[in-house]
């Protein structure tokens, strides 16, 4: 029975047209084809995009809040500057917490600012001021070095009477050292009876060569004795 599709063929090929055929094998080749060119174009623009915010949001923020009655940081966000109108200026402008801020002049790292969350909810851009020097006007005394050495004696004392140490981390530094002393004598030991041999045959060879230049020294003697003279050519 013949079928649409053998209909619709049969009135293109009389109107002069081809149609190419397709296996199923052919078909599949080329899904897998776009398929995979979608999906590295689909990862080629997410790496782009990535860098792109990377590179954008490129300001660290840290956000200190007043929790009961203690300074401590809250929030560390992402920002960035953002160019206002057409004049150069520039303010700040926060990811995650979607805070719109004048430019910070203060920096306490590279591209890293500070800010202080009032009670009216204000950000205040700050730094850290030299707590030796406050401590100093507000008349606080210092911890003593007797004091300070005293304490550390006690932590030592403490130590020693409470934290037990294991047999491993009390002898394990010199049991090491004792194999390594071993080791190294054994591998000399070994070498030196493999070099033996050597130094045998050496000490043979270096007698030879002397009985030789002897022999040598003394025919060359002889011969200068018995007045024979080499043939002129």
């Amino acid at each position: 029975m013949a079928t649409a599709g053998d209909s619709i063929s049969g009135m293109l090929g009389d109107a002069g047209i081809s149609i190419p055929k397709f296996s199923g094998s052919a078909i599949m080749m080329w899904g897998i084809i776009i398929i995979g060119s979608i999906l590295v174009a689909c990862s080629v623009a997410f790496g782009i995009y990535w860098v792109f915010q990377y590179l954008r949001w490129n300001k660290k923020v840290l956000l200190f809040r007043k929790v009961s009655n203690r300074i401590i940081p809250l929030v560390n966000d992402k920002a960035m500057f953002e160019r206002v109108g057409m004049s150069g200026d520039y303010w700040l402008k926060t990811k995650t917490m979607k805070k719109t801020l004048p430019r910070p002049k203060i920096e306490m790292g590279k591209n890293t600012y500070w800010f202080y969350e009032r009670e009216d909810g204000e950000w205040i851009n700050f730094e850290l001021s030299d707590i030796d020097s406050q401590m100093k006007k507000a008349g606080v005394y210092y911890v003593d070095e007797d004091m300070r050495l005293q304490r550390l004696g006690i932590q030592k004392n403490l130590a020693a009477r409470l934290i037990k140490e294991s047999f491993w981390q009390k002898y394990g530094t010199t049991i090491m050292l004792i194999i390594f002393v071993l080791i190294v004598t054994i591998s000399l030991v070994v070498l030196f009876q493999k070099m033996q041999g050597n130094w045998t045959a050496a000490a043979e060879t270096a007698r030879a060569i002397e009985h030789m230049a002897s022999a040598v020294e003394q025919m060359s003697q002889n011969i200068g004795g018995s007045g024979v003279k080499p043939a002129l050519s």
